[in-house]
């Protein structure tokens, strides 16, 4: 069968200055690949080891925000993870269900998933985020 797991080696991982860390608010998690919803209470911050980040470019930036035109290709990336363990879930109910902190070469941003491919047989993880900016 065909997995993923580990093939973003230490040639390929592209993790910035002070690293990527996942952000689940305190609302639960998955109990695995077709598994069932958990309540957790708390925030957890965990450290990924085996990722690649790249530039989203603005075919597919326009994809999802629209052809409006009122985007910035430069607030958006593509993250891919592969360790087997970590995988990433959009916002489904108002509430984020992940953020990414990691730096974009100025500062540690947060960044919110708004798309991602997750397939647990595969050990693959591909995400498209948006720089997080809060409320404002």
């Amino acid at each position: 069968m065909l997995t993923m797991e580990g093939h973003i080696d230490s040639d390929f991982v592209s993790a910035p200055d002070g690293g990527v860390w996942l952000v689940r608010a305190g609302a639960g998690d998955y109990t695995g690949p077709g598994g069932t919803w958990e309540e957790s209470s708390g925030s957890t911050r965990t450290q990924l080891a085996l990722v690649n980040i790249q530039q989203a470019s603005p075919k597919s930036v326009e994809a999802m925000v629209g052809t409006s035109g009122a985007f910035n290709p430069q607030d958006w990336r593509i993250v891919h993870i592969n360790d087997g363990v970590n995988y990433l879930y959009p916002d489904d109910s108002g509430q984020f269900a992940d953020l990414l902190e990691f730096s974009d070469g100025l500062a540690m941003r947060q960044w919110r998933v708004r798309q991602c491919d997750n397939r647990p047989w595969r050990s693959y993880c591909r995400a498209m985020v948006e720089r997080y900016r809060g409320d404002g």
